[in-house]
């Protein structure tokens, strides 16, 4: 029977367990003579209203703290982050708002445990999230509870939400119930009624042994009982959102193809044909979540890829983007938007956020994706709780360590930076340059100024590049380079050059990002 992707019930991250998907890399010498591209049409993307976004999920206290929550939010507005996520994973399906409670450690998930001795209050309730995303004029994306919640509890939420005017912007129907990681209430109920099924069974190699993807013995005729279940009654959820807010902009989980190896689902098809075509007429929106990679612990170490495989794993967005469009197309919804509710380096915690491949990767990552047509990339999490102190030394997940004094650690850096061309409203397009071994963006901004981005993926060898853009005039350089890390720090440099010194050849560090804007 082909694998099942498994999932770690820690905190609600995203997990899975596939093979490491490995991207080699060309490597560019600096001594190479420049040579200007040809100029070639590249598709150019006008941005949401909301282009970067950040996952926040309801245990996070630091930010709901004042102090550490007050650094956050400067931290937030600094990288141009506005939209926030809502949910927090496998957690989204145990999670109700309006008790701010988790039934995450009861034994089943009867709706009668959210108020029992068992269940969890969180520190981010529902109205303070919204009440800090407003305050930093940043929108919220919300995944309601899907798995042991109701239609009632979830039009609730959007009343809710209508009558304090939380600006949330786009809601999903649960988090990703194409898994048997997910608790699954539906599975047991009308149409389906998959007899034995038990949402709060023990896992076995992170799966729930009850769930018909396994004991059916065939993948696709399990995931075809899981997407008619969530389609018939996601669709009930989605009724009852409407009746309250007609305009609410409802998602929908993607399921991903063994391509992406950090974020692969069995049966995928099934569930994306099924799902998709069932409940077009209310979706607005799929749902991606996005891991490149699939291992935890060091770059580099035993069989886990390198950090410049990892940098350049980006390299495959265009492709995933483009399979995304065509089931859209397929499905009848051609105008549904894309939207990575999830993304990082892997669905597991590594050492990237302590070295300068996280700035890289979280740079190139949130431009390739916004460049192929996604309206947000979410990063998954703000605080991952691997680092409690004030310095980045062990394996996370977050952009920031988790200490009441939060220091950013090196994915906020690639966020910061990119953040100068996500402005919401900016027509951003690739760039075509003569290094195989660079990634290249510009954006023309709201105001009629341009921006280029170009992110050298090699690790070892600095790179000599030309290319055409639309800078003129004297320019801004902020450079981030590996080789002058120790570790994840705010360690850029800041000069001054010229447009038409920038068009004879510019040469980038190993592992570096260069900023380029037109002088103010």
């Amino acid at each position: 029977m082909t694998a099942i992707r498994n999932r770690r019930r820690v905190l609600g991250v995203a997990a899975g367990a596939l093979a490491v998907l490995a991207v080699t890399a060309a490597q560019e010498s600096a001594s190479a003579a420049p040579v200007a591209p040809a100029a070639a049409a590249q598709p150019v993307v006008k941005l949401s209203s909301a282009p970067l976004g950040m996952n926040i999920p309801p245990w996070d206290a630091l930010y709901a703290n004042t102090g550490s929550g007050n650094i956050l939010q400067r931290y937030l507005k600094n990288a141009d982050i506005t939209q926030l996520h809502y949910g927090g994973g496998q957690y989204s399906d145990e999670f109700d708002w309006q008790t701010d409670s988790s039934i995450q450690n009861c034994k089943t998930t009867a709706l009668s445990q959210y108020t029992a001795k068992c269940a969890i209050y969180n520190a981010l309730y529902f109205n303070l999230f919204s009440k800090k995303a407003r305050a930093i004029k940043a929108q919220s994306f919300v995944t309601v509870n899907y798995g042991s919640g109701t239609p009632a509890e979830a039009a609730a939420e959007v009343k809710q939400s209508n009558k304090a005017g939380d600006q949330v912007a786009q809601w999903e129907i649960g988090n990703e119930g194409y898994g048997c990681w997910e608790d699954n209430n539906w599975l047991a109920a009308t149409p389906e009624k998959y007899k034995g099924y038990n949402p709060k069974a023990k896992l076995v190699d992170g799966n729930n042994p009850t769930c018909p993807m396994i004991k059916e013995g065939s993948v696709n005729a399990g995931m075809e009982i899981m997407a008619k279940s969530y389609a018939a009654n996601a669709a009930k959820f989605m009724t009852a959102m409407k009746a309250v807010n007609r305009n609410a902009d409802i998602g929908v989980p993607y399921a991903f193809d063994n391509s992406v190896g950090g974020a692969s689902v069995a049966g995928n098809t099934v569930w994306n044909n099924t799902v998709l075509s069932a409940d077009r007429k209310y979706i607005g929106f799929v749902d991606l979540h996005w891991y490149p990679e699939s291992y935890g612990g060091t770059t580099g170490a035993g069989t886990n890829p390198t950090a410049q495989q990892v940098i350049q794993s980006v390299d495959q967005i265009p492709k995933v983007a483009a399979e995304v469009k065509s089931t859209l197309r397929a499905n009848g919804l051609a105008g549904a938007k894309m939207v990575v509710g999830e993304t990082g380096v892997s669905y597991l915690a590594t050492n990237t956020a302590c070295t300068p491949v996280g700035a890289l990767f979280a740079a190139g990552d949130a431009l390739e994706w916004l460049s192929q047509g996604a309206s947000t990339v979410d990063w998954w999490q703000l605080s991952g709780y691997g680092n409690t102190g004030t310095t980045c030394s062990k394996a996370d997940e977050g952009m920031f360590t988790s200490n009441n004094k939060p220091v950013e650690e090196s994915p906020y850096i690639g966020y910061m930076l990119a953040g100068a061309l996500s402005q919401p409203g900016a027509k951003l397009t690739t760039v075509a340059t003569d290094s195989p071994s660079v990634l290249a963006f510009q954006s023309v901004l709201p105001t009629g100024k341009s921006d280029v981005l170009l992110i050298n993926t090699s690790t070892s060898a600095r790179a000599s590049v030309t290319f055409r853009s639309a800078l003129g005039g004297k320019l801004t350089k902020v450079l981030y380079a590996g080789a002058n890390q120790n570790s994840f720090g705010t360690r850029t440099t800041t000069s001054t050059t010229t447009a038409a010194a920038v068009a004879k050849g510019i040469v980038l560090p190993a592992e570096s990002i260069t900023l380029l804007k037109n002088a103010s």
